[in-house]
């Protein structure tokens, strides 16, 4: 068996390569990370190792870790993958392991990845990770702490806030974020598949959680925008959507410890409807999230009617539709 390691971007041939590989070990389901990141298109925004075994000319292995390059401190790992006739040879576990010592080597200091499979789960718990309640989310933290204590201790310290543009620079820091717990039921409700806390519902996403965004964003009349402190970490995330009927609907979310940004973060999402000449805005909110409602309210919104219902969890919540007043907006 021989050991490969590449960086992308990397050739279209070998991305085709790995691409049929993971299509026969995980079927022809969407892929969490898009072949055009392997071939370059990220690649200002986020560093990503493909970590490969082979045998003679049979790709036995892989597996990805992305780092993002203004958040070192962080990597998510995908496309941990093995050929049905090589498992049972540790392979996966050698590769993660290699991607786990790279990084930590770097001065990393938590590393993410999701798996619903309990086999795959026991190599990674033998190799240091540990699930984060509420999800099939796992994470490896260098100096040994739970992932519980790694949240709190990252989200403790208050700094100033400032809105930006989402990018693929929050592909990775979106991770911490979104499996914090949160009071609110429904993070985001613009989303094809709503956004709901960790405290409600399971998460079962990891390195599929940007492609919830991207899925909304990729189009012409969506945008998404995120509140990052002064040091750099992601406490919150605002979209914005504009309806054939030039309805903009603006939903979004920060971390308990920095409430004070969400009117920024809202603002900044209204602000791009005006710019699309939007001419009404709304909000589409759970109607048990009272203090997002409020949050709201203090914007300028007011309730209007019932508009169908959110699944949180093994419930249906009814959802009510906020509309921004004239005087407000």
């Amino acid at each position: 068996m021989a050991s490969y390691r590449f960086e992308t971007p990397i050739s279209e041939d070998l991305a085709q390569e790995l691409f049929a590989f993971w299509e026969e070990v995980f079927g022809p389901e969407d892929p969490d990370i898009p072949i055009g990141v392997f071939l370059g298109d990220e690649v200002h925004h986020n560093r990503h190792v493909v970590f490969l075994e082979h045998d003679g000319d049979t790709l036995a292995g892989t597996c990805g870790i992305m780092t993002p390059r203004a958040n070192s401190e962080f990597a998510g790992i995908g496309e941990v993958a093995t050929r049905p006739e090589y498992r049972g040879r540790g392979i996966a576990g050698r590769l993660c392991r290699e991607a786990l010592d790279e990084f930590s080597s770097n001065g990393g200091e938590v590393v993410f990845l999701g798996t619903e499979n309990p086999a795959a789960a026991r190599i990674y718990q033998r190799l240091g990770w540990r699930r984060i309640a509420g999800s099939t989310v796992y994470a490896n933290v260098v100096n040994g702490d739970s992932p519980e204590e790694y949240l709190v201790d990252y989200f403790r310290t208050p700094s100033p806030v400032n809105i930006v543009a989402g990018d693929a620079s929050l592909r990775v820091p979106m991770i911490p974020l979104l499996l914090t717990p949160h009071d609110w039921q429904v993070l985001d409700g613009n989303l094809p598949t709503p956004m709901v806390s960790t405290r409600y519902a399971m998460q079962n996403s990891c390195m599929g959680l940007c492609r919830k965004y991207y899925y909304l964003v990729k189009r012409r009349d969506a945008d998404w925008f995120a509140a990052k402190t002064s040091d750099g970490r992601l406490v919150g995330i605002a979209t914005a959507r504009v309806g054939s009927d030039g309805v903009c609907n603006v939903d979004g979310f920060v971390h308990g410890r920095f409430n004070d940004s969400y009117k920024a973060l809202i603002t900044a999402a209204i602000e791009w409807g005006k710019k699309r000449n939007a001419v009404r805005f709304t909000a589409r909110l759970s109607v048990e999230d009272e203090e997002k409602r409020e949050k709201f309210e203090g914007l300028g919104f007011r309730d209007g009617a019932q508009d169908g219902v959110f699944t949180v969890g093994d419930r249906d919540v009814p959802a009510v539709a906020m509309i921004l007043s004239d005087d407000a907006s």
